[in-house]
């Protein structure tokens, strides 16, 4: 049986929506950031805080061909953190079919997201300098290539169920880039999120000496998640000790 990735995207997506609980709603939604797709918007949730808060950005998966950045709002770290003085923004980007099937174009547009909050850090109350990024499989490919491929001041990237184009992105991967924390549920019968393209980014950041932290499920070469810990306060963790090293150095 030939494998068909239409359905098996589908399938992810939909399986995505059942997932999650109660949805938190954004403080603004629908905000533009680029004019030049119909999907260049994102939707913001800001913490209450006097002082400017760190902002943690999220790209959706898909396979750059369907996906939404509202089911973000069913999110556990989202749900957890805001009240913790975190800001979140979950966005939305151009899928393949609307750009012509370039890949290299979608990734480049979505620095512009990471671009207009920074530009707007004042006006949303965001620490330009305690930015951290997160995605979902194509989401994951996104998050690599706007913290190494890009010099954006992104201190610290979460990459979700690394897939197939991981290998396309590994040349980008420099020294000077953000730590990352990549995290795959699935075994090596999954050809899309096989766990050997987290390995390739843990090794990758170990020739670079880049700090890494690869958690998968038992077999497949990556670390096991700490018993007494789950995934998004293992994450938020990453998160906050890469935002305090920042501050220290800014120091």
């Amino acid at each position: 049986m030939k494998f068909n990735h239409r359905i098996f995207f589908t399938l992810l997506f939909i399986f995505s929506l059942c997932c999650y609980g109660q949805t938190k709603e954004p403080t603004h939604s629908n905000i533009r950031y680029s004019k030049e797709y119909e999907r260049s918007v994102l939707d913001l949730w800001l913490a209450e805080s006097d002082k400017p808060t760190p902002l943690v950005i999220n790209f959706h998966g898909g396979g750059f061909r369907i996906g939404d950045k509202r089911f973000f709002n069913r999110s556990p770290m989202l749900k957890k953190y805001l009240t913790e003085g975190v800001s979140f923004a979950s966005v939305n980007y151009p899928f393949v079919q609307q750009v012509d099937g370039n890949y290299s174009t979608i990734l480049e547009h979505t620095t512009e997201s990471v671009h207009f909050l920074i530009k707007n850090a004042k006006k949303f109350n965001i620490d330009p300098n305690r930015i951290s990024v997160m995605g979902n499989s194509a989401g994951a490919l996104i998050t690599c290539y706007l913290g190494h491929a890009r010099k954006l001041g992104i201190k610290s990237i979460f990459p979700i169920q690394q897939p197939k184009g991981t290998p396309l992105l590994i040349p980008f991967f420099r020294k000077d880039g953000p730590a990352v924390m990549v995290y795959n549920r699935s075994g090596k019968n999954d050809p899309i999120h096989h766990p050997d393209f987290a390995v390739m980014v843990k090794e990758r950041c170990k020739e670079l000496g880049v700090e890494c932290q690869a958690y998968g499920v038992q077999g497949t070469g990556l670390d096991q998640l700490p018993r007494d810990k789950n995934l998004h306060d293992l994450a938020m963790n990453f998160f906050r000790k890469s935002w305090k090293v920042n501050k220290r150095k800014k120091k």
